[in-house]
């Protein structure tokens, strides 16, 4: 049978990878995605985070980002498993208003990450593509595609009701919650991986956190059935809070991670999910999966990057 051996967690956002000196220009998007309540914001709270708002503070925010990318490259390095299943959203890079499903599997050979040209762009994303896109020549991701197929039929068995997919349409690149993976996490190993979609952005169909942390436990029986030797590590890419900073409900997603406390991980309010904060379901997915293991690591940099509290609440952590 097979085993899993590894959990992963880990904010995926271009903040992770951006120099401290960087953060000024991602406000600019914060910006266009907020628009005018990105001003009603920043009179609200502006005066209690300007300490959080010092070069020197975002530096060290920025080199704790570093040093916990590099506990989960060492982690992984260590436990060394075959094959990876990448918990992640999909940000219409694959799939697109003809199809946005709640939870879909990949099962063909390899995905390809297309190209994305510097100056097409916006000026914040420049220079730190590296740690999501190539942008001259595609980039080739190996999916072990017998799992993946096997985890689609048996999920049917368990309850979910899982969308297939096996081709690439043309244009369309793997996401970044899945290249960030290769690029930063693993970047000197290619290991097979099994993409797993997770609905987190998109209604009317975003699935709820406890329909999440079920589908996890499921998959991990699914998982643990499979006639195989492999070893096998769980990550769930993205998150936390983000555009707008929520500690609180950072804190209490935390709170449930380490003690292992679905209660909480199942009953997190799903209006507390919008926009980008919605990556907390990979998460949910992930510890569903990971229950049987702990928390052995968790580093939380909460990214405040400008006067109205955007930024990311970003976060890493290891399950052994």
């Amino acid at each position: 049978m097979a085993e899993i051996v590894l959990g992963i967690g880990s904010s995926h956002s271009p903040q992770v990878s951006s120099p401290s000196d960087i953060w000024p220009l991602h406000v600019e998007r914060d910006k266009i995605y907020l628009g005018p309540e990105f001003q009603e914001r920043e009179r609200e709270i502006a005066s209690t985070i300007q300490d959080q708002l010092k070069p020197e503070v975002w530096q060290r925010k920025y080199e704790a980002c570093q040093a916990a990318i590099a506990r989960l490259n060492d982690a992984i390095a260590e436990a060394n498993p075959d094959i990876l299943v990448v918990v992640g959203d999909d940000q219409e890079e694959l799939f697109w208003d003809d199809s946005k499903p709640a939870f879909a599997l990949f099962w063909g050979t390899e995905l390809k990450d297309l190209p994305h040209p510097l100056e097409e762009l916006h000026p914040s994303l420049r220079p730190v593509i590296w740690a999501w896109h190539t942008t001259d020549e595609i980039d080739y991701y190996p999916v072990q595609d017998d799992l993946a197929k096997y985890i689609i039929s048996e999920m049917m068995w368990e309850g979910f009701d899982v969308s297939q997919s096996k081709t690439q349409h043309e244009g369309r690149s793997l996401g970044h919650a899945f290249t960030f993976v290769k690029r930063r996490l693993m970047p000197k190993k290619d290991i097979p991986m099994v993409p797993v979609f997770v609905n987190c952005f998109f209604q009317p169909n975003q699935p709820t956190p406890a329909r999440c942390y079920e589908f996890g436990q499921a998959l991990r029986r699914v998982i643990e059935s499979w006639q195989s030797d492999k070893r096998v590590a769980i990550i769930g890419s993205g998150g936390l809070s983000h555009f707008k900073v929520d500690e609180r409900l950072d804190e209490l997603v935390i709170r449930g991670l380490k003690n292992k406390d679905p209660d909480i991980l199942k009953s997190i309010p799903r209006d507390k999910l919008e926009g980008a904060s919605g990556e907390i379901l990979n998460w949910i997915v992930a510890a569903g999966a990971l229950e049987h293991l702990n928390i052995d690591y968790l580093e939380y940099v909460s990214g405040y990057r400008s006067p109205a509290g955007t930024g990311v609440g970003m976060t890493f952590a290891i399950w052994r």
